[in-house]
């Protein structure tokens, strides 16, 4: 019997679709540029709009609703609050591909984010890692002060279940790396392995040590709309997108709402220092972390385990266009007062830089909207995987969803999910194995899957792609898009295709019954005031109640016309 493969699955926090370099991005990612070289890129491989989902569905193989994630912990609505379907943690009746794996007799490695469990019993260690050091928040501070993401929570690092202070010189990217070499250095030769990296670059706040905060110093100063425009013109040349795709466009704010941004031509020096230092940072933490990534690449091949080895890389979600104050019980006093302001502290440990929605719309070119939103920009991530008897330097174009993924390891690994007693009284792992695609890419099958998040949902089948988005993100009605030609979701065909629209909204309605959706109720919406970070006077809140009373309004006849 021929030895069974290891899998190293690294997992980016919050990068967008165009964020490498293998796709045209200025981002150095030499690292990730020679995977995509020695292996396949699957450039149409859809993830959840967000992290937690995403994990889930990554952990179990089966949606997010099935899995308990079928929302983020902490942004359930009222009617949600007692469904199975929105625990806001794994539940008891998934098992997690760690789990099956150590089962079949892998060695289960786990370093980085988690973000799967509220309780005890849903932390790594006790669902399948032999050996897990885990961030069990969605975030926190790069460095060692552990700084949440939200005021009301506490950032929980564990190391194989029980709490661990963080060394003084700790940093994220590098901390876990080093952990996941330790790992791997106890392991028996002969022992197959998987290995969990769950990276939180370039998840904000963004940071990095201090001789990388000058790393892509002066290279945005051209400006968001410049590089869009760039990068989608290298997409085009490397035939990742259609020829005359149009490149989605931030919507803008009028000047007396205080979310205006000035047009970079505008902008005085200053201001457009401010402006780009964020995607400075950002763009040092991809590389940072691409480094990482050497550094477990060069230890495989040391140890003689590379040759039998899968590497697997992708972003949980796309690039976050928000700010803090989205986050469940942030306040702007409580920001502006607990993090460092000052231009020349942001980066550093004490600050919270964060990407915002134009340079978001850049990482996500040329699609539309980013992280949360169940548009391109939201779920759709570049996926690189490099293995034993793939081709090389080879592109898929198959339709795949992460639940794929999940499958195609179980395949590689000779685990059979419907006979395995692992999976007795469990609910079943429901993706497709991606493996004969992946070792001749113009093997190609036909693909559909929906997906839904706060009330937003999608359907996915081939070139077609049916979207309903809730006010302010969309306009509440079924809209309908041929992705082949317009990637980007322009151009709303629904009139003229009346039959696929109901087609793909009948498979929707079968999903919803399914899984379990629940939309919420109240609906959950952005408001106006988490959009931006700076001081609000009177005038300014006086405005921003005005729109989010609006917007409350249209929300709700939205939802009432479904």
């Amino acid at each position: 019997m021929p030895q069974q493969p290891n899998f190293i699955v690294i997992v980016a926090d919050d990068m967008g679709w165009s964020d490498i370099g293998a796709f045209g991005s200025e981002i150095r990612t030499p690292t990730i540029d020679a995977l995509a070289e020695s292996g396949v890129t699957m450039t149409n491989f859809y993830v959840g709009p967000t992290c937690s989902p995403t994990r889930a569905m990554l952990m179990t193989g089966v949606d997010s609703h099935l899995a308990g994630l079928g929302t983020m912990e902490g942004v359930q609505s009222e009617n949600q609050l007692h469904s199975d379907a929105y625990l806001g943690q794994l539940r008891d009746d998934v098992v997690t591909i760690a789990e099956a794996l150590k089962a079949s007799g892998y060695t289960t490695l786990m370093s980085g984010k988690w973000h799967l469990a509220k309780e005890p019993n849903q932390y790594p260690s006790n669902r399948g890692f032999d050996r897990s050091f885990s961030l069990i928040e969605g975030g926190a501070s790069h460095f060692s002060d552990a700084a949440p993401l939200y005021r009301i929570d506490k950032a929980s690092y564990l190391e194989d279940g029980r709490r661990v202070k963080l060394p003084a010189d700790f940093y994220s990217s590098k901390a876990y790396t080093d952990k996941m070499l330790g790992y791997l250095a106890e392991l028996d030769a002969q022992t197959p392995f998987f290995a969990y990296v769950a990276y939180t670059a370039p998840h904000d706040p963004l940071q990095v040590p201090d001789d990388w905060l000058d790393k892509y110093a002066g290279v945005y100063d051209e400006g968001p709309a410049a590089l869009r425009a760039m990068r989608a013109h290298k997409l085009t040349k490397r035939k990742l997108i259609p020829r005359g795709s149009e490149v989605w466009t931030p919507p803008t704010f009028p000047k007396f709402l205080p979310t205006y941004i000035k047009p970079w031509s505008m902008m005085d020096e200053l201001e457009r220092e401010t402006s780009s230092k964020p995607m400075e940072i950002y763009a040092a933490m991809v590389e940072y972390m691409d480094e990482q990534i050497q550094r477990l690449i060069d230890d495989l091949a040391r140890s003689g385990r590379l040759e039998n080895t899968f590497i697997v890389f992708l972003s949980d979600n796309g690039a976050n266009g928000a700010t803090p104050l989205s986050y469940p019980g942030n306040t702007r006093d409580w920001y502006l007062n607990e993090y460092a302001q000052s231009l020349d502290q942001q980066g550093r440990r004490g600050s919270h830089s964060y990407l915002g929605r134009e340079w978001a719309a850049v990482s996500a070119s040329p699609f539309k909207l980013y992280k949360g939103a169940i548009a391109e920009g939201g779920i759709r991530s570049p996926l690189i995987v490099r293995g034993p008897s793939l081709g090389k330097n080879t592109i898929s174009k198959q339709v795949s969803h992460i639940t794929d993924l999940t499958a195609t390891l179980y395949a590689l690994a000779g685990i059979d999910t419907e006979a395995s007693a692992v999976f007795a009284d469990k609910i079943r792992p429901e993706g497709r194995s991606l493996l004969e695609n992946w070792r001749d890419p113009k093997k190609e099958v036909s693909r559909t899957f929906a997906t839904e998040l706060f009330g937003h949902g999608a359907v996915v089948s081939d070139r077609w792609k049916a979207t309903n988005m809730r006010p302010p993100l969309g306009t509440g009605k079924w809209e309908l898009y041929d992705l082949n030609h317009d990637p980007s979701e322009v151009h709303n065909i629904a009139a003229e295709n009346p039959e696929k629209l109901n087609e793909l909204i009948d498979f929707y309605r079968g999903y919803q019954r399914r899984v379990g959706v629940i939309p919420p109720n109240p609906a959950i919406s952005v408001s106006l005031g988490d959009l931006f970070t700076s001081e609000c006077n009177w005038y300014c809140q006086t405005v921003t109640d005005i729109v989010d009373f609006i917007i409350a309004l249209w929300v709700r006849f939205s939802v009432s016309q479904e």
